[in-house]
């Protein structure tokens, strides 16, 4: 009964953690917002970092946390400690040597990569990047590059040290790894760029500070279980690399591994668009990335990480796999969709109120705030997404959904080049949509359809060629929206094609039930919205946060009151628990 009791505790303590890891994750770009803005100086960090952070992500990311660390618990289930402790040094020998050998020669090819990314005939032609990195700014990208290419290589070690210590069953300062991270990133800008005026080197020396606390935050906990210092020589590199079980790791990695492989060339693809803007359009898409990301985060992967073993449990039972499944993705739908109609609705409020601070001036809140309207629509498609993935995992089907974020990722850039060239001209094409109203309300047919016409040639014209619109950047959110939609919708075809899944009862109806709610509840919030923005003084911080509270309680109880009308089962299972935390809050006090 005390360990239960000690568990539950366990993983609220590790909530919290996550939460707060979050929240700081925010509040560290609300540092970064005040000290640089959005920014030409400051879209050359974003475009420097993609470079070791595609290394982290297919090797720490894509292949350790897929496959490899799953095997410590398998080893020390099976062989026991002893096992598991060699097993642990012959894959941290392994990982350390191939990480570092590979950042090391991204470390030494670092101008010949940058410079095919951003001054060679691909990118200059296909991507349109022509002049926006000049001379003075190809060093400093250069030694960003450098500088955080350390990140990678102690964050790979810190990683593996992660995995083992949560099959010990350390999980508190493994929650507590990344949030020591975050305040690394939050307060070392403060003083290296606030106090000691460095430019953004400050970001890249802390963002390696970062990694290193991470890392060595660890250590403590790790040498409790290991008497003697961990050697590491080329012989011992000789002797892992004969150990099957790591081979045995990789080989199960791999599909996870070319997925993030296929992402990550998604996301170089959209730094490479996004920079071929206007001076801060990367900086504006960064900010907006992190807000859209916080509840897909927090919600997705929390459910995601639940219902995987009770799918796992249930995986040769497909009415039960089909329940727990189902269940999931509509308590998950519940929970974003009232985040969705918020952010949509108050995402300006919401941008000025987070980063609004110092240099990020009213320029750079009007773009974030526009991109953060357009991702947020894939916050529901993102969400389900990773619910669904742990479908195909509990099945043991890892290559299967590669299909679908294969096509996922093809449509996102597609849509990138073309929405991205599109809204360049978001000034050119809206005098001719009020064009078409007038001609509406004057029910002139014949002038109408020669507008229509004209309208849909300067489409085609518009998504081949680049305008001027600051606008331009929205694009990218928008086709990362229409992407996460269209992998949603392959996974669960896929899916259901292996083990039906989805039915109009179970699945489709109470979707659109949750729809049809939340859009009246935008609807009523924007109404709210626009008489409070009408009678305050918006220039104000108070003004703001009063709009905002207003505004996103009212949303909250109409969501509430709609899903009471509606009879959306999930508003039952939400209640209870808030009911049962207030007793035992108070019960407590």
């Amino acid at each position: 009964m005390i360990d239960v009791a000690k568990k539950k505790n366990s993983i609220y303590v590790m909530m919290i953690i996550l939460f707060l890891t979050k929240v700081l994750g925010l509040f560290k770009l609300r540092v970064i917002s005040h000290l640089f803005g959005a920014t030409h100086e400051l879209d050359i960090f974003w475009a420097a970092f993609t470079i070791p952070d595609t290394l982290f992500m297919i090797i720490v990311a894509g292949s350790l946390n897929a496959a490899i660390i799953p095997l410590l618990a398998d080893v020390f289930k099976k062989n026991g400690e002893k096992e598991l402790n060699k097993f642990f040094i012959n894959m941290m020998i392994i990982v350390s040597s191939v990480v570092l050998v590979i950042a090391l020669l991204l470390f030494i090819f670092t101008p010949q990569i940058t410079r095919f990314l951003m001054n060679s005939e691909f990118s200059q032609g296909i991507l349109n990047i022509s002049g926006r990195l000049q001379a003075e700014d190809f060093d400093l990208f250069v030694k960003l590059s450098r500088i955080l290419m350390i990140s990678p290589v102690l964050l790979g070690i810190s990683t593996i040290v992660t995995g083992y210590l949560q099959v010990r069953r350390q999980f508190f300062v493994t929650s507590l790894a990344p949030l020591i991270y975050n305040i690394a990133m939050t307060i070392g800008p403060v003083i290296l760029v606030g106090v000691f005026k460095m430019d953004v080197t400050g970001i890249a020396i802390s963002a390696v500070l970062g990694s290193f606390l991470h890392f060595i935050i660890q250590v403590p906990s790790l040498g409790k279980y290991f008497g003697e210092r961990i050697k590491m020589s080329l012989g011992d590199l000789v002797k892992a690399l004969q150990d099957t079980k790591i081979w045995r790791g990789l080989r199960l990695a791999i599909p996870k591994m070319l997925s993030t492989l296929g992402e990550q060339v998604n996301v170089v693809i959209n730094t490479l668009i996004s920079f071929s803007l206007e001076a801060g359009a990367l900086s504006s898409y960064k900010y907006a990335l992190s807000l859209y990301l916080f509840p897909v985060n927090i919600i997705g992967s929390a459910i995601a990480q639940a219902v995987l073993p009770e799918l796992s449990e249930n995986s040769d039972e497909p009415k039960n796999f089909k329940k727990i499944l189902n269940d999931s993705l509509q308590q998950a739908l519940f929970l974003v969709l009232p985040i969705v109609a918020i952010l949509l609705v108050l995402r300006l409020p919401t941008v000025r109120l987070i980063f609004g601070v110092g240099k990020f001036d009213w320029q750079a809140t009007l773009l974030t705030a526009w991109c953060l309207a357009l991702l947020s629509i894939a916050i529901v498609g993102q969400t389900l997404t990773q619910i669904v993935l742990r479908g195909f995992y509990a099945l043991k089907s890892t290559w299967l959904p590669l299909i679908a974020v294969g096509i996922g990722i093809m449509v996102n850039i597609a849509f990138a080049f073309l929405l991205t060239n599109f809204f360049s001209h978001y000034y050119d094409w809206r005098p001719i949509l009020e064009q078409i109203g007038v001609q509406i309300s004057t029910a002139n047919g014949n002038g109408l359809w020669s507008v229509v016409q004209s309208f849909f040639r300067d489409v085609f014209v518009w998504c081949t060629t680049r305008g001027t619109s600051g606008m331009a950047v929205g694009g990218l959110s928008l086709s990362l929206s229409i992407s996460s939609f269209v992998e949603l919708a392959l996974l669960l075809y896929i899916l259901n094609k292996k083990i039906k899944v989805v039915s109009f009862k179970q699945t489709i109806k109470p979707m659109l039930i949750k729809l049809l709610n939340t859009a009246l509840t935008a609807f009523g919030m924007y109404l709210v919205f626009r008489l409070f923005d009408f009678k305050l003084d918006t220039t104000r911080t108070i003004s703001i946060i009063i709009l905002t509270i207003a505004t996103s309680s009212y949303g909250l109880l109409s969501y509430w009151l709609g899903s009471k009308v509606f009879e959306i089962k999930e508003i039952e299972f939400f209640e209870e628990k808030v009911v049962m935390y207030w007793n035992k809050l108070f019960r407590k006090v």
